[in-house]
C-alpha cells in the first residue's frame, strides 16, 4: 500500500476527470453527453494509470503498490425502517398484514413527492416506477464499446457498498471486463437527511477499515437534489497489480435517497468523482415524482481536507489576483529531507544549486486545480540561508544563470524586475523551439530567503506581466 505521500502525488499526477462547476445540466440527455468523457476514461477494464511528464521541469510518480487482499470488511448494518404496503385487512386481523415484495421497478400507482408523514420514517412513501437508471445511460454514449448488460441486483462484488432497506428499488449492470454499476433508490421520508449521513458514515468506515482499503476523496455536491456526496475509494477484489475502484454518488432528493456505485478493476487513482451519475439518478427520479430536477452541480472537497494558505507562501488569493483563478488547492509544504522532496529548484531555467551556495533548507509547495488532477501546476520553492548576505549572493548568482539558455532550442527573455521594502526580484520567459514549450518563471530575495516560482504554459492563460506580479507577491509573503 502506498504511503500518504505517494497517494498525494498520485492525485496530482493522475488524470481522468474534468471540472463540472458552472455547467448547467438539466436532464438525462445532457447528463449522457457529459458521461462521454467519464466513460472514455473510467471503465475500460484495463490499466488506468498515468504518468505526467513535461519536457522541462519533470515530476514523475509511480503508481501505488497493491498488496494481497484480505477478507472484505463486514457489511454495514442498515438501521432504516422498511416501508410496507399492506393488503386489505380482515375485520379482526391477528397477524401483521403481508408486505409487497420489493422489485427493481415497483408498480405502485402512487406519485410520491418525497415527504413522509410519520414524523421520522418513510411512512407510506414508495419508489415510483421509472426511478431507476436505465441501461441506455451506460450504452449511449459508450465509446469504449463495453458490453453492459443487466444482472441480478443482489450480491454486488463492489467493496463498501452499504445495505439498503427492503423497500429500496435496485438495478445493476455489468460488463465482461470486470466493471459494475449499481443503482439504489430508497424511500426514507422525513428521515432522509439522517439516512444520507448514515450511508456516508458507513462507506467512510468501510473504506478506511484496513490496509487493503483506501478512501481517496469525499466531496459535497450541491445543485443536484437537496444535498449529496461524491466519493472515491478502492479495495478488494485485488490482484498483485490492481484493485477495485469505486466512484459513488449518494444524493438526497425529497424523501428519497438515490445512490449510484460505479466500479471497475484498475491500477491508479482516477481523480475526483464526476457528477454525471448523480445528475442522471436525480433526473430520472424527478421525471416520475415531484422532487426538484438537477440544476448546476457544484463540488466542495471535504476529504482530504484542503490545506489552505500557509504563512510565508503565496496564497490562493495571490494566484487569483495574478490570473490563475483555477488553481485553488495548495499542497502541504515539502522539505528537501522529506521523501520525494526537492534537492534543487527542479527546473531547467533555474540551474543554480541552493545547497552549493550554503542553503540550510529548501522547501516546495505546489498549487493546482483540485478538479483537474494532472492539470497545470504552479510550483513555488523557498531556500533559507544562514543570513541575508548568503541569500543575496545566491539570488544574484541564480539570476545570472537564469539568463543563459541551458539546452538546445531554448530562448530566454528577461521580462522585468520587481522591488519593494527589503526585497528584489526578476522574471523570465523560456521558450523551447524544439519541444514547442513555454514557461514563465522568476525569483526573489528578501532577508535570508530566496523564493522561486515557475509555471508551464498551455495557452495564454498567464502573461509575463502576471508572472512578474506573482513574483512580487511571493517576495512580499516571505516574511509571513
Amino acid at each position: 500500500m502506498s504511503d500518504s505521500l505517494d497517494d498525494s502525488l498520485s492525485r496530482r499526477l493522475s488524470s481522468l476527470e474534468s471540472d463540472l462547476g458552472g455547467v448547467s445540466l438539466p436532464g438525462p440527455a445532457a447528463a449522457r453527453r457529459r458521461a462521454a468523457q467519464r466513460t472514455r476514461n473510467q471503465v475500460t477494464g484495463g490499466v488506468l494509470a498515468g504518468v505526467a511528464a513535461v519536457a522541462l521541469g519533470v515530476f514523475a510518480v509511480s503508481p501505488p503498490d497493491f498488496v494481497a487482499s484480505p477478507d472484505p470488511a463486514g457489511t454495514p448494518t442498515d438501521s432504516s425502517t422498511p416501508t410496507t404496503t399492506p393488503t386489505t385487512p380482515s375485520p379482526e386481523p391477528t397477524t401483521p398484514p403481508p408486505t409487497t415484495p420489493p422489485t427493481s421497478d415497483p408498480t405502485s400507482d402512487e406519485s410520491p413527492g418525497g415527504d413522509g408523514e410519520d414524523g421520522g420514517g418513510s411512512g407510506s412513501l414508495v419508489v415510483p416506477p421509472g426511478a431507476l437508471i436505465g441501461i441506455d445511460f451506460l450504452l449511449d454514449p459508450n465509446p469504449a464499446d463495453l458490453d453492459w448488460a443487466e444482472v441480478p441486483a443482489d450480491g454486488t462484488w463492489l467493496p463498501c457498498v452499504p445495505d439498503f432497506a427492503d423497500t429500496a428499488a435496485a438495478v445493476s449492470y455489468e460488463t465482461s471486463v470486470q466493471s459494475r454499476f449499481d443503482h439504489r433508490v430508497e424511500p426514507a421520508g422525513t428521515g432522509a437527511e439522517a439516512r444520507l449521513q448514515q450511508l456516508r458514515d458507513e462507506i467512510t468506515a468501510c473504506a478506511q477499515s484496513g490496509d487493503d482499503y483506501f478512501l481517496s476523496d469525499v466531496w459535497r455536491l450541491t445543485g443536484v437534489g437537496d444535498e449529496g456526496y461524491l466519493m472515491v475509494w478502492h479495495g478488494p477484489p485485488r490482484t498483485e497489480e490492481s484493485a477495485t475502484y469505486v466512484s459513488a454518488s449518494v444524493v438526497r432528493a425529497g424523501g428519497f435517497i438515490s445512490a449510484a456505485f460505479r466500479g471497475w478493476d484498475g491500477q491508479e487513482y482516477i481523480g475526483p468523482p464526476g457528477a454525471e451519475d448523480a445528475i442522471e439518478a436525480v433526473s430520472v427520479l424527478c421525471a416520475v415524482s415531484d422532487v426538484d430536477c438537477p440544476g448546476t452541480p457544484e463540488r466542495e472537497r471535504l476529504y482530504p481536507e484542503p490545506v489552505g494558505d500557509v504563512d510565508g507562501w503565496l496564497t490562493i488569493d495571490d494566484l487569483a489576483e495574478a490570473g490563475l483563478t483555477a488553481l485553488t488547492d495548495g499542497s502541504e509544504v515539502m522539505d528537501s529531507g522529506d521523501a520525494g522532496g526537492s534537492t534543487d529548484y527542479g527546473f531547467v531555467g533555474l540551474p543554480r544549486d541552493p545547497f552549493a551556495d550554503g542553503a540550510a533548507t529548501l522547501e516546495q509547495r505546489t498549487y493546482g486545480d483540485p478538479l483537474d488532477v494532472g492539470g497545470q501546476l504552479a510550483n513555488q520553492l523557498r531556500a533559507t540561508f544562514p543570513d541575508a548576505a548568503a541569500a543575496r549572493a545566491h539570488y544574484d548568482a541564480l539570476a545570472a544563470a537564469a539568463e543563459q539558455p541551458t539546452q538546445p532550442g531554448d530562448v530566454v527573455e528577461n521580462t522585468g524586475t520587481v522591488s519593494g521594502d527589503g526585497y528584489d526580484g526578476t522574471s523570465w520567459q523560456l521558450t523551447n523551439t524544439e519541444y514547442g514549450t513555454s514557461w514563465l518563471y522568476g525569483a526573489a530575495v528578501s532577508g535570508n530567503v530566496v523564493t522561486a516560482v515557475y509555471y508551464g504554459l498551455i495557452d495564454d492563460e498567464l502573461t509575463p506581466d502576471q508572472m512578474r506580479q506573482l513574483i512580487d507577491l511571493a517576495a512580499q509573503r516571505i516574511g509571513g
